[in-house]
């Protein structure tokens, strides 16, 4: 699942290239930064490749360019992958010099606050660590996460080298990630920090590192409260929101409960019911002032991963707790307690007891949140297999298409379209025909997919399914929904797609048919990255030979015919962006 969340995120960042120079207005402006980027990436391609004249030769160019840029808020990221490039063809002290220039630029740009996106500009940089980890470049890397003083970044490039075989060395780096972030000023926030650290790694599904990290969460949570010197880096120095909003007491508490929760996500689910066990007597002697409802948000939450966990007794004491909690405070106006009591009942609902649920949710005298209450009980009738029941009760309310999406979304996430496509035509649901069809291309019915898309009148839709149909491996299906459309920025993504698959020729067929020399060279670069990478975790790996074509040619051919296959490709790509 998390494998193929990442491999559509890669497809995603290359078909969602900024439109730079799109405007006669723009061009004039933006060619040279579009030009500066597209530089980037080839040189450091070629230094991927080994070639370390045509690299320096390009790098230099690349250099210019990035310094000519008017657009400067993620100037950093082109100065990283200069320098990167330089580091691969052994220029070091050139290298060096550039990845600390892009570090000075990004805290610079980042103190601008220039980003319109959620991304920082040194949040930027930490996400090229990972590519260039990805790409099996895990010396650059570690050279530019550890300039970053990031503890996150380095976590996941810990998991990086992990999944690459390469346990000792990711255990040194994983232990590097977890001394910075025991060394932020604050406890709240040291804790915090790892915290988020182990829900990283989770989601790459690094267990064990993941379970490391907790275990050094709950140590800093039983640890005395003090304060450390403030770190001088200023990309490490930004305080954690927590501990300026919530008393210390709350903080733990809050921080316990997601400790808890990620133990059970890597399947140490008794470790989370004796987190869960220590973090109750807690959140019974919190205060119940300033924030009545903080203890009761506290008590769903411990209830509710009580109730995952198969814990029912001790699930719904907390809920009677809740309940009882939330009926002595006064109502002041606002929903808040109401949003309390809907909380409840979807518990109640989620181990079972309906009847309780209901009774709940029908004496919310706020309108709102009785749909609200209502249409969560309709769902966990679903989820709990009597589907019948929910679909009646989400036809009784007024948001019942909303209720219904997300009962079509559960039997997606089961793997069963054609039981999410049956509910859509049935209750006639509407908003969800795409993600249906998404589901369809994932379950290996192509087809099923088009047809929903030609009698839904989803043509805004197309983009995503073509990018759906080249993460399940059907280039050529993409290929075909997108014919006679205007969209080249998804054909490098396609382009991409045919390389995966060891399709040279008809990944260059694509660019051949390109107009836009911005799109046709990042099709070429995206062709080329595919024949220059180096996936390290596959490298032997009898699965990855019979799984992958990529992996299969080389291991027939060696890697010669294959770095030829990619200077020329690369060639091609110099040649179109030097005319840009």
């Amino acid at each position: 699942m998390a494998h193929g969340l990442k491999q559509f995120a890669q497809f995603s960042a290359i078909a969602l290239i900024t439109v730079l120079g799109s405007t006669k207005a723009g061009i004039a402006i933006e060619s040279q930064d579009v030009k500066a980027r597209l530089l980037a990436d080839i040189g450091f391609q070629y230094a991927a490749l080994g070639d370390s004249q045509r690299s320096t030769e390009v790098l230099e160019q690349a250099l210019r360019s990035t310094k000519a840029m008017s657009a400067r808020c993620f100037q950093g990221n082109l100065l990283a992958k200069i320098g990167g490039g330089y580091l691969l063809v052994g220029q070091e002290t050139q290298g060096k010099q550039l990845l600390t220039e892009a570090l000075q630029t990004a805290v610079a740009q980042e103190a601008t606050r220039c980003s319109r996106s959620g991304t920082s500009p040194t949040e930027s940089l930490g996400n090229r660590a990972k590519e260039y980890a990805d790409a099996g470049h895990f010396d650059l890397a570690l050279e530019l996460g550890q300039r970053l003083v990031d503890p996150m970044t380095l976590a996941e490039l810990a998991g990086y080298l992990s999944a690459a075989g390469q346990p000792e060395r990711a255990t040194k780096v994983l232990n590097q990630a977890i001394d910075r972030a025991e060394s932020l000023t604050h406890q709240a926030d040291r804790t915090q920090m790892l915290v988020v650290m182990a829900e990283r790694l989770r989601w790459g599904e690094h267990r064990e590192q993941s379970s490391v990290v907790l275990q050094r969460a709950l140590e800093s949570l039983n640890a005395p409260a003090q304060s450390k010197p403030a770190p001088s880096n200023p990309v490490n120095s930004k305080p954690a929101p927590f501990s300026a909003k919530f008393s210390a007491e709350s903080l733990q508490v809050s921080s316990t409960l997601r400790i808890a929760r990620v133990f059970a996500a890597i399947g140490e689910n008794q470790q989370a019911i004796e987190v869960l066990n220590q973090v109750v007597p807690k959140i019974r002697t919190l205060a119940s002032q300033p924030l009545p409802l903080d203890r009761v948000g506290y008590q769903i939450d411990a209830a509710l991963q009580y109730g995952e966990l198969g814990q029912k007794r001790q699930s719904g004491d907390l809920l009677a707790e809740a309940l009882a909690s939330v009926q002595g405070i006064p109502r002041d106006g606002s929903s808040n307690r109401e949003y309390a009591v809907t909380k409840i009942a979807e518990g109640y609902a989620k181990l079972g007891d309906f009847k309780q649920a209901l009774q709940l949710a029908q004496a919310i005298p706020i309108a709102s949140q009785r749909t609200s209450a209502l249409g969560q009980i309709a769902i966990a009738y679903a989820k709990a297999g009597n589907l019948d029941a929910g679909v009646k009760l989400a036809q009784s309310i007024k948001n019942r298409n909303a209720v219904l999406i997300e009962v079509v979304r559960h039997h997606l996430g089961n793997k069963q379209p054609d039981q999410a496509w049956n509910l859509v035509q049935t209750y006639q649901v509407k908003g969800i025909l795409s993600e249906v069809a998404v589901g369809f291309v994932e379950a290996g019915q192509p087809e099923k997919a088009l047809q929903i898309v030609q009698t839904g009148n989803l043509k805004g839709f197309v983009p995503d399914l073509a990018l759906s149909y080249v993460k399940v491996g059907q280039p050529d299906q993409a290929l075909q929904l997108v014919a006679n459309q205007q969209m080249e920025w998804i054909l490098p993504a396609i382009a991409r797609g045919f390389a995966k698959q060891g399709q040279l020729d008809s990944a260059l067929r694509v660019t051949q048919a390109m107009n836009d020399k911005n799109y046709k060279a990042q099709a070429l670069i995206a062709i080329a990255q595919v024949y220059t990478k180096q996936d390290a975790a596959e490298q032997g790996s009898i699965q990855a030979l019979l799984t992958n074509p990529m992996t299969l040619l080389r291991s027939l051919f060696g890697d010669s015919e294959r770095e030829k296959a990619a200077k020329k490709v690369l060639d091609q790509a110099l040649q179109v962006t030097q005319s840009y």
